[in-house]
């Protein structure tokens, strides 16, 4: 299958993390969740995993386009998502005291093999 744009290369990471965290145990609450302010970005994934809200970014690569995976969070994605993942909270009216971890699901793929890591939290 031959993946025309950024937005179903995207949708293709995010089945396969989301697919990947249930394995572990968590709970799909939210997908690309954009807040109602306009042009403050999106969170690709919210899941639970017991009480702790979990904030994830997911990195999608093909092997040899664009580099790996872990290379493509950035300090200001970091910060983007934290902001974001307070207006969800707000939003949605969650406890401010919640306990949210901010992690990531880096997925690299190749012809051979498919090399997935779960960065638990992306802020450490």
């Amino acid at each position: 299958m031959e993946l025309k744009n950024t937005k179903e290369i995207g949708n293709v990471g995010e089945d396969i993390a989301v697919k990947y965290l249930e394995d572990l145990g968590y709970i799909l609450l939210e997908r690309n969740w954009k807040p109602k302010r306009r042009g403050s970005g999106e969170i690709d994934i919210i899941m639970t995993k017991g009480v702790v809200i979990v904030f994830v970014e997911v990195k999608y690569r093909r092997q040899g386009c664009f580099g790996y995976s872990a290379h493509a969070i950035s300090e200001h994605k970091k910060s983007k998502l934290y902001e974001v993942a307070e207006e969800y909270l707000v939003e949605t009216r969650s406890n401010l005291n919640t306990e949210c971890l901010f992690s990531a699901v880096l997925i690299d793929d190749s012809i051979n093999c498919r090399d997935i890591s779960f960065v638990e939290n992306i802020f450490i």
